[in-house]
């Protein structure tokens, strides 16, 4: 009579979660406990990771096999987990949703997971433990398999650990701006957690979103010319030229028919990108408004040209077709 192989149902078990399993998924398997501390051993084939999570293979994580750990040393002990029992949040779910100041996902140091708040689980390693205030959210499962938090939700986790004002600005900006997550999806969530809006960069990035700035650049430019004594202009609006949609210039002023470009490398990396943002200038130019155009670079080193610029114009207004033209606020 042959014995039974106690690591044979590792096999398939290994392949289906990347190599990542946790002491009771052995266990419950039947394997033997000196069998795991056998191959743990130091030049052993397998490795402790965090505690209770082991993989069955040595050498460093694949950015995969971190995100499946972090979920797998939240999760409950001696137990397996529900689907969307424990959730990935913060900068994983950014990076993942592909915001560009969240870096990618591979350069990841640590890894936020969403757990209720009755479990007893702490920062560990690489693992930011971040506690639900109420019930769990709904999350939804990605295409490898992790379940994940909505991005709004992952910004709203990520605030209070956020010491970066300008990155956190740049992560909400891009959210919406790419269509993420909707503004006012954002600021619910936001809302949710007591005390969040009350820290100085998230309540500075709520008040530039909700006037309708959607990048680091225009915010940056709001701080300028809220200081420069120039009449606050409306940010990214939809103009209308005789009830047809004309353009959606970065900042503009209605009483003078004036309107800003912040021509922002970040944004316009692309040539189909740096075409739109000319075109558009070119439609304003056309219709007969006054398109004042500045770099991010210019408005930080040396604003007076262009403040004087937009004061002189919205002195002399209004301009052109003021009366044909139309807006609607930023969503």
């Amino acid at each position: 009579m042959t014995r039974a192989d106690p690591i044979a149902p590792l096999l398939l078990l290994g392949a289906d979660q990347q190599h990542i399993v946790t002491r009771a998924q052995l266990r419950r398997l039947g394997v033997p406990s000196g069998t795991i501390a056998h191959r743990l051993r130091p030049g052993g084939p397998w490795q402790q990771v965090l505690p209770r999570v082991i993989c069955l293979q040595t050498g460093r994580l694949t950015p995969h096999q971190r995100l499946r750990s972090a979920l797998a040393y939240a999760g409950p002990k001696g137990r397996a987990p529900q689907a969307g029992e424990v959730l990935l949040t913060g900068a994983a779910v950014l990076a993942d949703a592909g915001l560009p100041s969240a870096g990618h996902p591979a350069d990841l140091t640590e890894v936020d997971v969403l757990a209720p708040r009755p479990r007893r689980v702490a920062d560990r390693e690489y693992v930011r433990i971040h506690r639900a205030a109420g019930p769990m959210p709904g999350g939804f499962e990605r295409d490898d398999g992790l379940w994940s938090t909505t991005v709004a939700r992952a910004l709203a986790d990520l605030a209070p650990r956020e010491t970066g004002r300008r990155r956190y600005r740049a992560l909400c900006a891009e959210a919406v701006q790419r269509r993420h997550c909707g503004l006012g999806e954002l600021l619910d969530q936001l809302l949710a957690r007591p005390g969040t809006t009350e820290l100085p960069h998230v309540a500075r990035m709520v008040e530039d979103l909700t006037a309708g700035v959607r990048s680091v650049a225009e915010g940056e430019a709001r701080e300028l010319l809220r200081g420069s004594g120039l009449p606050d202009p409306l940010w990214n609006p939809a103009l209308f030229l005789d009830g047809g949609f004309l353009a959606v210039p970065d900042a503009y002023w209605p009483q003078a028919c004036v309107a800003l470009e912040i021509d922002s490398r970040a944004w316009h990396l692309r040539p189909a990108d740096h075409e739109r943002s000319l075109a558009r200038a070119n439609r304003l130019t056309a219709a007969g408004l006054p398109v004042v155009r500045a770099t991010p670079v210019q408005l930080r080193r040396d604003p007076a040209p262009v403040l004087r610029e937009l004061a002189a114009l919205i002195d002399s207004g209004p301009h052109g077709p003021h009366a044909r033209v139309s807006w609607r606020r930023a969503r």
